[in-house]
Parts: structure tokens; sequence; C-alpha cells
């Protein structure tokens, strides 16, 4: 594998601004060194924080929405040769001691003070962040595949009352859209809405049973859109309406004390 830097550059970025669709004809690397937003790369969105970088392969479309004052380093590249490898579009994040973050700012040195051999040198330290993000993702892959999936899923289980969509989910494990919907319900049975549906449910039922709160507040309380579509759910899944199960729990506890 032969590396050759096409442009590297260090930038501010103003919260609340908008950097346009566009691509390069090389590999990038956007390094997000502080800061919170959105970017999308190919379609799929992500959302990037302090020491994440997006790996973006070349000719992919790509942009970014900035949600905090936000600082960057950004890298293209090209790779040739034999043995040549692919480099999965996405986020990802550098390990606690930043090592791709060090590369970066050793090769931002490199160009300032071009130094005998700088050239050369260079095309050794893009290698070695090549190399050091494809075996951060080999490990990822091979020891907690499932981590990212369980994280998701805590934070549906955490979060099922506001309004969550599956791309959000995607992101949020670092999978695309397809791949996410896949790997979720392989591992768990269930695709995410059904997740998602069933643990609205398991709480409406709870508040149904043990609380006289109206419909409408339990139809907010569980995240549901509206009346309609909370009782069209239910009857759906559960064969009754939340009306008939309530009415249900008073016909069992008078029975029982009777």
């Amino acid at each position: 594998m032969l590396a050759q830097i096409d442009f590297m550059f260090r930038r501010s970025r103003t919260a609340r601004t908008y950097m346009r669709l566009h691509q390069h004809r090389c590999c990038e690397i956007v390094y997000y060194a502080s800061g919170e937003g959105l970017t999308r790369v190919d379609g799929t969105e992500y959302r990037y924080g302090t020491n994440t970088y997006a790996v973006i392969p070349p000719s992919t479309p790509h942009d970014e929405y900035r949600d905090e004052d936000t600082e960057v380093l950004c890298i293209g590249f090209s790779l040739t040769g034999r043995d040549v490898p692919s480099l999965q579009q996405g986020l990802f994040r550098d390990s606690p001691s930043s090592p791709i973050l060090g590369m970066l700012l050793d090769i931002m040195a490199e160009m300032q003070e071009k130094d005998a051999y700088y050239d050369q040198l260079l095309k050794l330290r893009i290698s070695e962040i090549v190399i050091e993000h494809l075996r951060a993702v080999a490990s990822s892959e091979t020891v907690s595949a499932d981590d990212h999936l369980h994280y998701t899923r805590t934070y549906m289980d955490e979060n099922f009352n506001q309004k969550i969509s599956v791309k959000e989910l995607a992101a949020l494990s670092g999978y695309s859209y397809h791949h996410f919907r896949h790997m979720f319900k392989t591992q768990f049975g269930l695709s995410p809405i059904q997740y998602l549906i069933g643990k609205r449910l398991e709480h409406a039922r709870s508040l149904l049973r043990y609380t006289d709160l109206p419909i409408t507040s339990i139809t907010t309380e569980c995240g549901f859109s509206n009346d309609a579509q909370f009782c069209t759910i239910f009857k759906r899944e559960l064969r009754e309406t939340p009306l008939s199960f309530r009415q249900n729990r008073y016909s069992n506890t008078l029975y029982s004390s009777s």
C-alpha cells in the first residue's frame, strides 16, 4: 500500500453553520477535535462529538451542520499499489489515548517545518493513520460488535417515550440504516420498531392497570403521536382497546375482593 496526502487543513467552524453537500476525488478523514453536530455521508446521518472522525471514500457526497463551535482537522489522501485496503465509510471514535489525533498533529507539524525527507515521512504518517484506523475497526468488530446494539437497545429502554427514528438509532449505533435493522433483528428477534412499540405498550398496560390517567395522558407518556395511533396499535397488538383493558382491570379487582 502506498499513501499520498492530497490536502490537509485545520479549521474552526462556528455554531449553527452548514457545510454544503460536496465530494472529493480522494479519501478524506474529518477529525472533530471539539464540538457537536451532524454529518451526512452518502445520505446516512451521524452525530459527531469530540474525538470522533468521519471516514469518507472517494466521490462520496457529504455535508455537515454544527450545533456547537467545532474544530476540525481534514486530511485528503490517495491509496495506491498492491493490497489497497477498503475503507468503510462512517463515523468512528478515536481511542481514549487519541492516537489518530496525535498522528494528524504530527503531520501538520511536518508540513509546516518541511525538514529533510519530510515528503517521505508524510507518506509513512498517513499510512500509519490508515493502519491504526483499520486495526481499531477490526478490534471493535471482533471484540465488541454487540456492544453497539446493546447500547442502542439501552437507549431505547430509557427513551422509548420520546420521538425516535430508526435512522437516529442507526447513527447512534454507528451502522448504516439497513445494516442496523438487520443486525438488531438478528440479535434480539424483533425489528427496532417492533421493539420500540413493545416497550411503549408495556408501559401503557402498566399505566392502564395501576393509574387512573386519561387515555390522552397515557398516549403522551408512552410516546405515541396521538390517541388514534395509540388505540389502533394497542388493539392490533393486544386484541382489545385500552378502555376495555382498563375495564377488565376493574372487573378483576372486584372479583378478587369478593
